[in-house]
């Protein structure tokens, strides 16, 4: 850390003097009589360790619970900024908190005029406490953004892993496990880097023009995308793999579509390596990624799986969800019928 910030903390105060001694120790009598034993505190969640050994390497502090009440309210109070997309922020978000979405696409370069934003919003004071949060402790970006925030030379940095979703639960607003609501027609597909499986095939058909291990959605040479979510312990997914390869065949053959509109799967919770066997073992025909970190599928708000997105390309370059798809597709050419509507009412990029 390069510098020091003292986070609050709470805890009984202790008692001195020898008379102080006495009574408490004949209160702890009574009270052990009348009372049972106190709970033994909380452990940690089992993700904590890991979070802060990266926050130890990348020269930020993690925060709980306790630490972020107490901090807002201090004055003058930190910059409390929200990392996830402008559409989650809108939704809901910590009160006072400043939104500048953080991707994966963040992890290798920052861009500069993100760089600036984020300078924008904290300050020309390198002291001010920062404290940065995304959705969930599953969420990669508050990570992503505090190691960059203390690479620009802010010194008290403060990553809050639990995330929006653990600020809710910790004010009693929602259960431990609540679910958020999915994105929805109209809203930005979540912005995601997929490591890149097949090079040669997988390069071709997304027409990818670098070859990097990795690219960002942005990146494929398309108007649309049809993006189906998978599990391969999901018995409605393997069923479905014949159908989305008919339907791969039935764009390819289609005048109206062909080079307009690219089909690609992800394996949600699925390695690399499982990817690709999965692919070899069921022939599947398109293109297929790991969402091993499940962070598209978070974003989407958990979807039932099977599901698919059918998604256009706006001015802006980013993917605007046009239609969703859940369960058994059924006839292929109904489907294809169905996005070809879609694609006719959607605006213009």
């Amino acid at each position: 850390m390069r510098g020091e910030l003292t986070i609050p903390t709470s805890g009984p105060a202790s008692l001195r003097g020898g008379l102080g001694l006495v009574l408490a120790a004949l209160l702890g009598l009574l009270l052990s009589a009348l009372l049972p034993a106190a709970a033994p505190a909380a452990e940690p969640p089992s993700w904590w360790a890991q979070a802060q050994a990266e926050a130890k390497q990348n020269g930020y502090q993690l925060i709980d619970d306790a630490q972020l009440k107490a901090l807002l309210a201090t004055r003058p109070a930190p910059v409390l900024l929200d990392v996830r997309p402008d559409y989650e922020y809108a939704q809901d978000h910590i009160p006072g908190a400043v939104n500048l979405e953080f991707h994966l696409g963040d992890r290798a370069t920052l861009d500069p005029a993100k760089a600036q934003r984020l300078a924008q919003l904290v300050g020309p004071d390198k002291n001010r406490a920062l404290i940065i949060y995304c959705r969930s402790f599953r969420c990669l970006r508050s990570g992503i953004a505090a190691r960059w925030a203390v690479d620009m030379g802010y010194k008290q940095v403060l990553r809050y892993p639990a995330g929006w979703h653990g600020w809710l639960a910790s004010q009693g607003q929602v259960a431990a496990d609540a679910k958020p609501g999915g994105l929805r027609v109209g809203d930005y597909f979540p912005s995601c880097r997929l490591v890149v499986l097949d090079s040669e095939g997988d390069r071709a058909y997304l027409g990818l023009k670098h070859k990097e291990p990795s690219f960002a959605l942005e990146d494929v040479s398309a108007d649309y995308l049809f993006v189906e979510l998978y599990n391969e312990l999901c018995y409605g997914c393997l069923k479905e793999v014949a159908s989305y390869n008919q339907l791969f065949i039935d764009i390819g053959q289609d005048p109206a579509l062909k080079g307009r509109l690219k089909m690609l799967g992800l394996g949600v919770g699925s390695l690399n390596r499982e990817v690709k066997r999965f692919r070899r073992q069921k022939k599947v025909l398109f293109p297929l990624f790991a969402d091993k970190g499940r962070e598209v599928f978070h974003c989407l708000g958990e979807p039932e799986l099977p599901v698919a997105y059918l998604i256009r390309r706006t001015a802006q370059g980013r993917w605007k969800i046009l239609s969703m798809m859940s369960g058994h597709i059924g006839d292929t050419q109904a489907v294809l019928r169905s996005i070809k509507s879609a694609l006719a009412k959607a605006p213009a990029p």
